[in-house]
């Protein structure tokens, strides 16, 4: 049986708290589908173009599009009524479909060879077209494609210790709706009233609370950031630094799933995470 490989993204659009008065007050998701709409490319090179195209709505919120790059090759063939061999220039598009939900920004971005070595170049790609986009210049958007890291070993990890001493949670600019009221939210707000971008927080004590730390933890990774934390394993133990690891968080789907099916995968395993 022939599967296919998604990747779990989070596509971020942050603005900045200087964004002038003439700006429109859309939301994330608006933008996402205007730029998604404007269907942008990106010449990287000569004869070397990304496009983003095929967008298709499965459900009100979701949705797949495809992202390829177009590229002139020369091939070299046999023509059997001269009986000579002659070099064809040709156009090749590879490309994959990358499934979404534009209310939580989430991407599923299948892995695919021919389009590029490894998925995290692919999530570059669109970071780069997206930001391309009509929409997101005219409004002075910076816009992120970040990986979500399976963060189980982590909380296994924080559940089985003797104690939590330190805990460190990174942050972006205004986070996705489902992000925590206790930490991302609030922390997303603070970073753009003071016009950045990024940030992180760390608390410290003898014994941290693992119920609020596992649940900020499950946040941030669902809101695609990392974490950290200094654990002691068992009493009297020297504590050890633990962190968010690996590339994204995969999803393995039959070849021959609907697209529904394919859909409903990746937003289960995002709501795994999510908690």
């Amino acid at each position: 049986m022939q599967t296919v490989e998604y990747h779990l993204y989070r596509a971020k659009f942050i603005k900045s708290v200087q964004i002038g008065i003439f700006h429109d007050d859309l939301s994330s998701r608006q933008v996402f589908e205007m730029a998604l709409a404007e269907r942008p490319s990106l010449e990287l090179r000569k004869n070397n173009v990304w496009h983003i195209g095929n967008i298709e709505q499965i459900t009100s919120d979701s949705g797949r599009f495809a992202v390829g790059r177009t590229t002139t090759t020369t091939l070299e063939k046999f023509d059997s009524n001269t009986g000579n061999f002659k070099d064809l220039v040709d156009d090749s598009g590879p490309y994959t479909f990358v499934y979404f939900d534009s209310r939580l920004g989430l991407l599923g971005i299948g892995k695919r060879a021919k389009v590029a070595a490894d998925v995290t170049s692919i999530a570059k790609k669109i970071e780069r077209l997206l930001s391309k986009s009509e929409i997101v210049k005219a409004q002075s958007i910076s816009v992120r494609v970040d990986f979500i890291p399976d963060p189980e070993s982590f909380l296994e990890k924080l559940r089985s210790a003797y104690s939590i001493k330190r805990f460190n949670a990174h942050f972006t600019g205004p986070n996705p709706i489902d992000a925590d009221e206790l930490f991302q939210k609030p922390m997303s707000y603070y970073c753009q009233q003071l016009g950045g971008d990024r940030g992180s927080v760390a608390v410290s004590g003898k014994s941290l609370n693992d119920d609020v730390v596992a649940n900020v933890a499950k946040s941030t990774a669902a809101t695609a950031n990392a974490a950290s934390a200094l654990i002691q394993i068992e009493r009297g133990t020297r504590p050890v630094l633990i962190s968010f690891k690996g590339d994204a968080q995969k999803v393995i789907i039959d070849q021959d799933a609907s697209k529904m099916e394919t859909l409903e995968a990746i937003l289960y395993a995002y709501n795994e995470i999510r908690g």
